[in-house]
C-alpha cells in the first residue's frame, strides 16, 4: 500500500499545485456540474409528476390515494439530492468570498483553504457525506429493481451504506475537532478516510457491476431469442448501461480515492465535486426510467419492427372480416423499464417483450 501511494504521489506531486488554484478550479467545475444537475433534477421532477398525473387520470380514486407522488422513492430521493447538492454548491461559493474578502481581510486565502476545521469546510464535508449516502441508497434500490426484487442482492450494498454513514459521521466529527495547522493527511484522518472510501468503493463497484451485467445479459438473451444476427453491444445499449449503473458516479469517486492516496491537493477538487457528480448520475437514471414510461407505446411498436424488413404488400384476406365486440371489464397498468429485455426464464414478461418493473 505504501509503494502504491508513493507511486501516485510522484504522478501528482503536491509541490506543483497551488491550493488557491485548486479550490478556484473546483468552484468553477462544480458550478458547471451543478448547472447540469439542476436541469436534470427539474426534468426528473417534471417527468415523475407528469407520470403520476397520467396514472391518476386512468385509475380509481382509491388507487390514487395509495400512489401519491410523494410516496415514490425516486421522487423523495430527487428532492433530498436537490437540497444537499444545492446546499454544497452554495457553501462552495461562500468559501470563495470568505477566502478573498472576509478571512483576514482577504490577505490569506491559502491559509483559509488549508484550514480543515473551518466551519464551512466541516459543513461542506457533511453535505458530501449526505449526498453519497443518498446516492448509495438509490443505487441499492436500483439493484433491487433491476434484479427482480431479490433481497439477497441488496444485503451487501445495504451493509456497506450503513458502514459508510457511520464512518462519514465520524469523519465530520474529526474535522470539527481539528487543531489549527493540522492537514487532512494526518494519520488519524487517513485511517478514517481510508475506511470511508473503502465502503464507498465497494458499494459503487458492486452496484455498477451487478446492474451492468444484468442489463447486458438480458439484452443478449433477448437477441438470441429473436435470432438476431448481431449479439454485440449497440451504442444505445452501452449508453443505457452507463446511465443505469451510475458509472459516472463510480468513476468520480475512484478519482477522489486515487488523489487522496497520492496525498495530492486534487483530493479537495475531487471530493467537493462528488455531490454534483452523484446528483447527475442518479438524475440521469430517473429521467431515463421516467421517459421510458412515457415512450412505452412508441418503444413497444418499434420492437415489432426490429430484425425484419416491413412488407409493403397488402395482405391477402381469404375471408371477409367480421365485426366483433369486446367489453373491457378490467384494466391492468404496468410500468416498464426499457433497460431490460425479456428473457425466457423471467415470469414477468410484458407484451412488448420486456421485463416489467415498478418505478414507485
Amino acid at each position: 500500500m505504501a509503494s502504491i501511494s508513493g507511486g501516485l504521489s510522484r504522478l501528482m506531486p503536491r509541490s506543483s499545485m497551488n491550493p488557491i488554484g485548486v479550490n478556484i478550479a473546483e468552484a468553477c467545475i462544480e458550478s458547471v456540474l451543478f448547472g447540469i444537475f439542476f436541469v436534470l433534477a427539474m426534468t426528473s421532477l417534471a417527468v415523475l409528476v407528469g407520470r403520476n398525473s397520467n396514472r391518476s387520470s386512468s385509475v380509481s380514486a382509491r388507487s390514487c390515494l395509495s400512489e401519491r407522488i410523494w410516496t415514490s422513492p425516486l421522487f423523495i430521493a430527487t428532492i433530498i439530492l436537490l437540497m444537499s447538492v444545492t446546499s454544497h454548491w452554495l457553501i462552495s461559493v461562500r468559501r470563495i468570498f470568505d477566502a478573498f474578502v472576509d478571512y483576514a481581510g482577504g490577505q490569506a486565502p491559502m491559509e483559509y483553504y488549508l484550514t480543515v476545521e473551518a466551519p464551512t469546510q466541516v459543513v461542506a464535508t457533511a453535505f458530501v457525506v449526505a449526498s453519497v449516502i443518498v446516492g448509495d441508497i438509490i443505487l441499492t434500490y436500483r439493484i433491487w429493481v433491476v434484479w427482480d426484487r431479490r433481497l439477497p442482492m441488496i444485503v451487501f450494498p445495504t451493509l456497506c451504506t450503513m458502514a459508510y454513514a457511520a464512518m462519514g459521521i465520524s469523519v465530520v466529527q474529526l474535522f470539527a475537532t481539528y487543531a489549527p495547522g493540522e492537514t487532512i493527511f494526518t494519520e488519524a484522518a487517513r485511517r478514517r478516510i481510508v475506511v470511508l472510501t473503502s465502503g464507498m468503493r465497494r458499494t459503487n463497484v458492486y452496484g455498477t457491476g451487478s446492474i451492468a451485467y444484468r442489463i447486458w445479459a438480458s439484452n443478449r438473451a433477448m437477441k438470441h431469442g429473436h435470432a438476431f444476427t448481431g449479439v454485440g453491444l449497440t451504442v444505445s445499449e452501452a449508453l443505457v448501461i452507463f446511465i443505469e449503473s451510475a458509472a459516472f458516479y463510480t468513476f468520480w469517486t475512484l478519482f477522489f480515492v486515487v488523489a487522496y492516496a497520492a496525498n495530492s491537493l486534487l483530493e479537495a477538487f475531487a471530493f467537493h465535486c462528488i455531490p454534483a457528480a452523484t446528483g447527475i448520475s442518479f438524475m440521469l437514471i430517473v429521467v431515463r426510467v421516467g421517459l421510458g414510461f412515457h415512450w412505452s407505446q412508441i418503444a413497444g411498436d418499434g420492437m415489432g419492427l426490429v430484425g425484419r424488413r416491413p412488407s409493403m404488400r397488402k395482405p391477402h384476406i381469404p375471408y371477409p372480416p367480421r365485426a366483433i365486440t369486446l367489453n373491457v371489464t378490467r384494466t391492468i397498468e404496468q410500468e416498464t423499464d426499457y433497460a431490460l429485455r425479456y428473457t425466457p426464464d423471467h415470469p414477468h414478461g410484458c407484451s412488448t417483450g420486456e421485463i416489467s418493473e415498478e418505478m414507485c
